[in-house]
């Protein structure tokens, strides 16, 4: 099973932009104290 990627700005895990039954979703930061909040994270 692959990992949640790391954002690379604040190091916090990212979490699935789309609901979690996509087979490829993909990951937002989630830290609302990061630069990169909302943003896509690459795995």
């Amino acid at each position: 099973m692959n990992r949640a990627p790391i954002c690379p700005y604040c190091g916090v895990t990212a979490l699935p932009a789309e609901p979690a039954n996509v087979i490829d979703p993909s990951f937002v930061c989630e830290n609302p104290d990061c630069d990169s909040f909302g943003e896509a994270v690459d795995g």
